[in-house]
């Protein structure tokens, strides 16, 4: 089969390469993939690998039919249509994972192969039926994205109708999809960028406030709010928005984290934390039941998927590529002829 795979340092170590199909194990479906899309973690994998690893298929997020069923599965049918979830071996939201990260958990891509391929063999488990408005680009760019911020808002920010959502750094794939999951949720929503066009497009999104993350947005959020702040901050930058993402959340508000693109390290006036009765919470996935829990949301109110950019499978080294340059407003996407 055909794929993207990752095996030296950096972003010189993908390339474009031929595998044999997985073997499938009596647990597993084998999923022939229409569509695959491209997350940072996929950057990160590569920068945070070295020399001597064996290579591993790269991609977190895939959309395709399933093709083979092991032994053991019985209630899936061959040719049914399905999202991955590349959240491994965590069902129930009530829990979360024990140990370390890529010890006690682990996330499709690495180290096990993901899918930027022609076909994956994964657990029965992890694929879902696929909602049927969605076609396979868009269905591909939802399942990382769309468990991430389902578990930001609703599970840990806990939103309500009504409520104020900042989200600063718009134009990443879960920003955006932050964005689509809390204004049909019914909040209002505040987003940040640099970029005037991304702006633009957030509004047509929905957006109900746009803002320069080189402004003083924080005080624009109180003023928004009339001086109440944002219920809930949706953070995945770090420190270069971090002290306005503080200084607009309301009294009781939540700052949910999930990333850190500029710097992890922050500084936290904490008798201003619990003066205010505010919380941060970090958040990396979700369950298999916040998985099927969002794909109900989305299918009850037909949400889609923000795209940006599509690329053919032999030309996922340059999908890589484009997506490191932080220009997209969306998913970057890999369409898979097999």
């Amino acid at each position: 089969m055909k794929c993207i795979v990752h095996q030296g340092v950096g972003l010189e170590g993908a390339r474009y390469a031929d595998l044999e199909v997985p073997a499938l194990g009596r647990d597993d479906v084998l999923v022939r993939l229409k569509a695959a899309a491209l997350n940072h973690r996929d950057i990160w994998t590569c920068l945070g690998r070295t020399a001597i690893d064996p290579a591993v298929v790269l991609g977190s997020d895939g959309a395709g039919v399933v093709e083979q069923v092991g032994e053991a599965v019985a209630d899936i049918a061959v040719g049914t249509e399905v999202l991955v979830n590349s959240s491994q071996d965590w069902l129930s939201r009530g829990q979360v994972p024990q140990g370390e990260y890529k010890v006690g958990y682990k996330i499709l891509g690495h180290p096990d192969h993901g899918t930027f391929a022609e076909y994956l063999a994964i657990a029965r488990n992890n694929v879902e039926p696929k909602p049927a408005h969605l076609d396979w680009e868009e269905a591909a760019a939802l399942p990382l994205v769309g468990l991430t911020t389902y578990r930001a808002l609703f599970t840990e920010g806990r939103l309500k109708a009504g409520q104020t959502v900042a989200i600063p750094g718009i134009g990443g794939g879960a920003a955006c999809q932050a964005l689509l999951f809390a204004k049909q949720a019914g909040a209002k929503v505040v987003v940040t960028s640099r970029s005037g066009a991304k702006l633009d497009k957030a509004r047509a999104l929905g957006a109900d406030l746009t803002l320069s993350t080189e402004s003083d947005w924080a005080a624009a959020v109180r003023d928004f709010t009339d001086g109440a702040g944002a219920d809930i901050v949706i953070e995945s930058i770090g420190r270069a928005t971090w002290t306005n993402s503080i200084g607009c959340l309301a009294n009781g508000g939540r700052l949910v984290v999930f990333g850190a693109t500029s710097d992890g390290v922050v500084e936290v006036d904490l008798a201003s934390l619990f003066l205010h009765w505010q919380t941060i919470v970090g958040t990396t996935m979700g369950s298999r039941e916040e998985f099927r829990d969002m794909l109900a949301f989305v299918e009850a109110y037909e949400i889609g998927s923000v795209l940006d950019r599509s690329f053919a499978l032999e030309d996922g080294v340059e999908a890589l590529r484009y997506l490191d340059s932080a220009e997209q407003m969306g998913k970057v996407i890999l369409s898979i002829a097999a």
